[in-house]
């Protein structure tokens, strides 16, 4: 009889310890942006409709917001968010082109300023150039990149900045 109850002592003691002792949660909240800065063309073409003008290189950053309400930092869904930075490369022959074929549509100037084209992971090349834009020019909206009404184009030398959201 004492053994029984030294085991049930030993055993309501561990309960008490074990009950007692701080849990630390191994699922640490998981964030729902995600971000890839890539140098992929094919990953790109993905996003965005390459087919027409093709670029020689490409740099961009993705960002994606899920809203779909699939972890528990949201309790009610709603729709994703995405953020798309480009710049895409051209030889000269492809660049000419495509700024003929924009100078041939009659648009109206959409009034970008150069400061919505300064990516933060711009290289120093590009952003000096970017800087050095011509003050009357005020970018383009996009015909051939497949963006949608939320795209936005701004021509550098061989080059074509381009933004996109889907908000």
């Amino acid at each position: 009889m004492a053994k029984c109850m030294v085991a049930i002592f030993i055993g309501f003691i561990l309960l008490i310890v074990g009950c007692q002792q701080e849990t630390k949660d191994t699922n640490a909240a998981k964030t729902n942006v995600q971000t890839t800065l890539d140098t992929t063309k094919a990953k790109l073409a993905k996003l965005i409709n390459l087919s027409v003008f093709k670029p020689v290189h490409v740099k961009y950053q993705y960002t994606f917001i899920d809203n779909s309400g699939q972890n528990e930092r949201l309790s009610v869904p709603g729709p994703s968010d995405n953020y798309l930075q480009a710049v895409l490369y051209f030889d000269t022959v492809t660049f000419d082109s495509l700024q003929k074929r924009y100078h041939t549509i009659e648009y109206t100037s959409p009034g970008y300023g150069y400061q919505e084209f300064d990516f933060d992971w711009l290289d120093a090349t590009a952003k000096e150039e970017l800087h050095k834009s011509d003050t009357s020019y005020h970018g383009h909206r996009d015909y051939f990149f497949g963006l949608g009404p939320t795209g936005k184009l701004w021509f550098l030398n061989n080059k074509v900045l381009l933004m996109k959201s889907s908000n």
